[in-house]
């Protein structure tokens, strides 16, 4: 007769098994960290062994770099990229085996940073215990740089996009262009970056696209300039909290440095022109006694916002306060104003009036054409409405027009720097709690 007890299964219970080799496998994995950047490293040496040229381990490479950047407010990129990419190294090391080579190599030919020079030591060891050299490892080391061009706009200049065109090898091994758009409307930072086949694809391109008011052209640009040009560019994008970049600039960002790095050195002057106060007071006294302020006087909100007009450009953009585009309009309107301007209803009415005068006296002082001065002009009602109703929306203004408006609604006299100050620290505590 059965005894009603049912026998012990060999090994314990089932339970207790599985707890047993879950840590059986934690002792021989690491910590479930560990094995997640093991399977990671693994899964990368089985997709970098199959690179079949120098270009390939170029944008795979650039694309991993690109998953962590930008760094967060307050950290290094080159400490960001230590923290995440030298435990990675350490893990394609310890893989080992041809796709870890080919993934280290490439790492260490693109990374501008401290981790290159990790990828590429490691690398060397696994050289050093017999794993091959990748057949395009050599072509990688060196790029040869074929030419540079400029595409731009030659009357609203709103940005630039500098290209850099390279190949590895003989003939068109490798050959591509690497093209870095440059915003003159946000302080010229780089805000986009294209890869094409070749400069001349770019320029076919261009060639069958439709007419363009701006005036599109393609045209050479000093390799130096090239250089200096896009290297200052992406710096301030770096510098940048939340960078407005295009889909693609990290995937192709370190390859465009790398690109850029190429080049050949020297002394360019690219700084942004600074205008003295003195030298905007004259402009705004000059578009004052021009036909097109139509009798705006001084002093009135009309010349007020001719001056900050002014400042906008001057501050803001490219430096230059005449040069005007729609998207300067939009930017203008929609953007800088509701959020730094604290102002009556009346001041933002006489907004349009005042700017278009301002847009078309800025335009003859260039010499663009009427057809770009109109064009422009014509943008300015498009933005009325969002402008006023962005104005009044204390949610859209900048932390120091809240600050402004809030201590103003608290009855605190601006003037009485001791009564700004103690609102400053209510303000502050509320911040952070």
């Amino acid at each position: 007769m059965a005894s009603g007890k049912r026998g012990r299964r060999p090994g314990g219970h089932p339970a207790k098994v599985a707890e047993r080799r879950e840590r059986e496998r934690e002792r021989r994995e690491g910590s479930p960290a560990d094995a997640a950047l093991r399977r990671l490293a693994t899964s990368i040496c089985r997709e970098a062994a199959v690179f079949k040229t120098a270009l390939d381990a170029e944008l795979w490479a650039s694309q991993l770099l690109g998953s962590w950047w930008p760094s967060p407010l307050g950290v290094d990129s080159e400490v960001r990229d230590m923290e995440i990419g030298e435990p990675l190294v350490v893990a394609l090391a310890r893989v080992g085996g041809p796709g870890a080579m080919a993934a280290l190599v490439a790492l260490g030919e693109v990374c501008e940073s401290q981790l290159g020079l990790r990828a590429r030591d490691a690398g060397d060891r696994l050289m050093a215990n017999g794993v091959a050299w990748p057949e395009w490892g050599d072509a990688i080391v060196e790029a040869e740089i074929l030419r540079t061009a400029v595409m731009r706009e030659r009357i609203f200049d709103d940005g630039v996009t500098i290209f850099i065109e390279a190949r590895h090898g003989e003939g068109d091994e490798g050959r591509h262009a690497i093209g870095v758009y440059i915003d003159h409307n946000l302080g010229v930072m780089a805000k986009d970056i294209v890869f094409a086949d070749s400069i001349d694809q770019v320029e076919q391109s261009f060639a069958t696209a439709p007419p363009h008011i701006g005036e599109l052209v393609l045209e050479p640009i000093d390799p130096v300039e090239a250089g200096a040009r896009i290297h200052a560019a992406m710096e301030l994008t770096d510098m940048t909290i939340g960078p407005p970049v295009g889909e693609d600039y990290a995937a192709l960002r370190a390859l465009a440095i790398l690109r850029a790095d190429e080049l050949p050195g020297g002394e360019v002057d690219i700084d942004r022109p600074e205008m003295p106060f003195d030298e905007r007071d004259e402009l705004l006294a000059d578009f004052l006694n021009a036909p097109e302020s139509d009798g705006i006087e001084p002093g009135t909100d009309a010349a007020e916002v001719a001056r900050m007009a002014i400042d906008y450009c001057a501050n803001y953009v490219d430096g230059d306060p005449l040069r005007w585009s729609p998207v300067v309009v939009e930017l203008f309107m929609a953007g800088w104003l509701p959020r730094k301007l604290l102002a009556d209803r009346v001041m933002f009415e006489a907004v349009p009036q005042a700017l278009d005068a301002w847009v078309r006296y800025a335009g003859r002082r260039r010499g663009i054409p009427t057809e770009a001065i109109d064009y422009t002009a014509a943008s300015i009602p498009e933005w009325t409405e969002e402008m006023l109703a962005l104005a009044f929306d204390n949610g859209a203004a900048g932390p120091a027009k809240q600050f402004v408006t809030a201590a103003k609604d608290a009855g605190v006299d601006l003037s009485d720097q001791q009564a700004v100050a103690t609102f400053m620290a209510g303000w502050n505590a509320r911040s952070d709690a």
